[in-house]
């Protein structure tokens, strides 16, 4: 598979850019809200929502290392991003089975960087491709929507809201995470929920109906986990989706899991677009190099 293309399939699986099994964070998490008493675990998702856009307001942008498996393949890597919606920027330096490469989210447009096979694969000397998050053509469009939202659940808020939208609390602890007081809530999600919401009705019916298909039946539940400061910001959140893969046709034998580990939390972030010079259309690109 090509590197830029296992990228773009990552990027698409980060349907809550929130993910996982967890890792210990190679140095400790700034706490934010270390000062501040502990408030009692929320019980139902509107009221975390609420408390969670509070802390929002005050604190957009983060750092966040990922370490993560997608049905046998190992991906790593660091973010930084700034959730505003619409307006968010991410930065993403990420390796998958041992090829590095890096995304970018600006601009309502997520570049992908090349290696340098590729470019000889597309015949292309441009280094970036392109794809354009408000896309026209139905398929991009579709990954463009479920791209934009999904970089956009990297706000707490709006990872909170899924919760609300596709699935529940299903209990919840006090406890320290790095000597750090958190609540920690164990959490599930509805993966036919997720599906609509992400998707809708952008996805071309055969491929919706294909889906559909293959979810009919089944009472799938994705388990998560947040670890959350006093301030309502994430520290971990963690994902396993293995149980949910092999039922929808994945590997028997490929896990599919991932953590992310916040900190830095309101820190300044700069993600630009690459120079134009070096950007071409991603999708014909792959047309012209097929």
């Amino acid at each position: 598979m090509r590197a830029s293309f296992k990228l773009t399939a990552v990027a698409a699986a980060l349907t809550l850019l929130v993910t996982g099994c967890g890792t210990r964070p190679a140095a400790p998490v700034e706490d934010k809200g270390g000062e501040l008493a502990l408030a009692t675990p929320f019980t139902d998702a509107l009221g975390l929502v609420e408390a969670a856009k509070q802390g929002t307001r005050k604190n957009k942008s983060s750092k966040a290392t990922l370490d993560a498996t997608r049905d046998g393949a190992k991906v790593t890597g660091t973010l930084l991003a700034y959730y505003d919606g619409a307006a968010s920027k991410i930065e993403a330096n990420l390796t998958i089975d041992g090829e590095a490469g890096t995304l970018r989210l600006v601009d309502q447009a997520l570049f992908v960087k090349l290696p340098p096979a590729e470019k000889v694969q597309l015949k292309t000397d441009k280094n970036w491709g392109k794809i354009d998050l408000n896309s026209e053509d139905p398929q991009t469009k579709a990954m463009g929507n479920a791209l934009r939202k999904s970089f956009e659940m990297g706000d707490p808020a709006k990872l909170l809201e899924l919760v609300e939208k596709t699935g529940r609390i299903v209990r919840s602890e006090q406890t320290q995470l790095d000597g750090v007081p958190v609540n920690h809530y164990f959490v599930e999600f509805d993966a036919k929920k997720q599906f609509d919401l992400f998707f809708g009705e952008d996805l071309p019916a055969e491929q919706r109906a294909n889906v559909e298909k293959r979810l009919e039946g089944k009472d799938l539940r994705i388990p998560a986990e947040l670890w959350l400061n006093a301030e309502q910001l994430p520290l971990k959140m963690t994902m396993d989706m293995t149980s949910f893969a092999k039922s929808v046709g994945g590997r028997e034998n490929g896990e599919s899991k991932s953590t992310y580990t916040y900190g830095d939390w309101g820190t300044p972030v700069d993600v630009v677009p690459p120079p134009a010079a070096e950007v071409g259309d991603y999708a014909e690109m792959t047309k012209q190099g097929i």
